[in-house]
């Protein structure tokens, strides 16, 4: 049984090599291969791959830097989808380090996709910056070595450029751009921020604000539908009317429920500043007192809000953001028979939110 076993074995002498193994083995001879300076046998290596395991972003990054290494780039090596994979490629290896990684290979673990991650990055990181530094390039060359050398998260925007003019990328990119701006984007944000009064209002003391918000942006165009509560009793006793009796209190609570539509004045890469303009429904509560039995005791001012203000943003690369709304709010807590509380409020709120 024993011999039959090894004359089986014996028989099995065909290979076949995987999508992995083809992956694994190519992060290692794709460098070896281009340190001996053999490029055809390095051309021969990416079309086995490409026919094996179809286009990649992998492999268009190679064919890339290797055809401006050797002077025959040309847009024709790429077709529609190429920012799509540059969009990948920042997002998935933009933090790339070159620093050597010790790790062991195994179908088993995700190791093995370090190495072969690891390994093809650290070649091609290396390469675009040795290019940048030693080869006179087009500015269309330069783009795709800024790009694969992690110089920087900013070089599609170069793409506005005149230099860039004619070319099939730029095409693409300005396809792309009109095709955002059309694009609704919805969004929703948490505020922490502080209420201020002005006016007479200032002896209910400033009070810490809490708050959510749900919108939309379209173009240059935000609109948002907010709520909030501000809260901690007053520094100072006042006066209210109810049930034909004075109170003195220091209770202070309230809610905002409003819309804002706010407009980009201004836009540097990923910062915005914009105007805002809104209109609300606010309270104060200023009773809340056990009455005789069951009963609650309550008094509650109401109020018109208009706002208007300033809202800074800061866009990271997660669809998150960081906001600063700073407001001017008209209100008019009328208060009858109690303390003069004309005046209005300044309102400060720091956002933080993300595109959905």
């Amino acid at each position: 049984m024993s011999a039959q076993v090894d004359y089986v074995e014996n028989l099995m002498t065909r290979r076949y090599l995987s999508y992995d193994d083809i992956k694994y083995n190519v992060s290692f001879i794709i460098p070896e291969y281009y340190e001996k300076g053999n490029k055809d046998t390095l051309q021969s290596i990416i079309k086995f791959w490409e026919d094996r395991c179809g286009i990649s972003e992998e492999i268009v990054r190679c064919k890339i830097l290797l055809s401006i290494d050797d002077g025959s780039f040309s847009e024709i090596m790429y077709d529609d989808d190429i920012l799509q994979m540059l969009r990948y490629y920042q997002k998935r290896h933009g933090l790339y380090d070159e620093s050597d990684h010790k790790v062991q290979w195994s179908y088993t673990s995700d190791s093995y996709w370090d190495v072969y991650e690891n390994r093809l990055n650290k070649f091609t990181v290396t390469l675009a910056k040795k290019l940048l530094k030693t080869k006179e390039c087009t500015a269309l060359e330069k783009f795709f070595l800024r790009i694969y050398a992690n110089d920087s998260d900013q070089t599609f925007q170069t793409l506005d450029s005149d230099d860039f003019d004619g070319t099939r990328i730029k095409e693409l990119y300005l396809r792309k751009k009109k095709k955002d701006e059309e694009t609704v984007y919805p969004h929703n944000d948490w505020m922490i921020g502080i209420w201020i009064p002005k006016g007479n209002i200032e002896l209910l003391g400033v009070h810490p604000l809490l708050g959510y918000r749900i919108g939309a942006k379209y173009k240059k165009w935000t609109a948002d539908l907010s709520f909030g509560v501000k809260f901690i009793k007053s520094p100072n006793t006042y006066q209210v009317y109810k049930d034909n009796m004075i109170w003195d209190t220091d209770y202070f609570m309230g809610v905002y429920i409003g819309t804002d539509v706010s407009f980009e004045l201004f836009r540097m890469r990923k910062s915005s500043i914009g105007i805002i303009g809104g209109i609300a429904y606010e309270n104060i509560v200023t009773l809340d007192e056990e009455g005789p039995g069951d009963d609650k005791i309550t008094h509650t001012l109401h109020s018109l809000n208009l706002n208007t203000g300033l809202g800074f943003k800061y866009n990271f690369k997660n669809k998150r953001y960081l906001g600063l709304d700073v407001k001017y709010n008209f209100v008019n807590f009328k208060n009858q028979n109690g303390t003069n509380l004309d005046g209005n409020t300044v309102t400060v709120s720091i956002l933080i939110g993300n595109i959905m």
